[in-house]
Parts: C-alpha cells; structure tokens; sequence
C-alpha cells in the first residue's frame, strides 16, 4: 500500500496471441480516479522505460489527495490496439 507522494512502480507485459512476449508501438500509460476522470496527462511509454521484450515499467509519483486509482497501459501489436488495466493500492494521506 502507497501513500500519496510515494512512487510506485508500475509495469506492463504485452504479449501476442500465441502467448509470446513482443515490442507494441505507440505505448501509452493513462491514470484514473474511482470515477474513471483522467488523472493529469497521458503519458508516452519510451525504450527507456524497457525492461525487456514486451516488459516495460514507469516510476509514477501518487499525487496527494487521491486514495482510489487505476492505471491503463495500451499499444498497437500486430496492427490491434491493446491495453491492461489494474489499481495503484493507496492508502488515506
């Protein structure tokens, strides 16, 4: 659990149909409130945030004030848009 203005990481695997790691393109990290409201700017995912094959990761700053979010990766791989979502556990600052 995470308290606002600590930073988490957050990471993303992407991987094709045939279940194997690959590179998507125009990768993009979004955060959300409860309410589903954007949280500040859509953030563009670049190699050096590159773990690996299709393994990235983002250092995220939790903003004060916020005890519910969410957060969305998304990318184009074999010419489809896809994306995964999951929560940022914070607790009451």
């Amino acid at each position: 659990m995470a308290l606002g203005g600590n930073t988490v990481r957050l990471t993303a695997e992407f991987k094709t149909f045939e279940d194997v790691y690959a590179d998507p393109t125009s990768i993009t990290l979004k955060i959300y409130t409860r309410y589903h409201e954007q949280v500040g700017s859509t953030i563009s995912i670049i190699s050096t945030h590159k773990i690996s094959t299709g393994i990235y990761k983002y250092d995220y700053t939790i903003p004060l004030g916020y005890n519910e979010l969410s957060y969305e990766f998304s990318g184009t791989l074999e010419g489809s848009v896809v994306l995964g979502r999951s929560e940022i556990d914070v607790t009451w600052t």
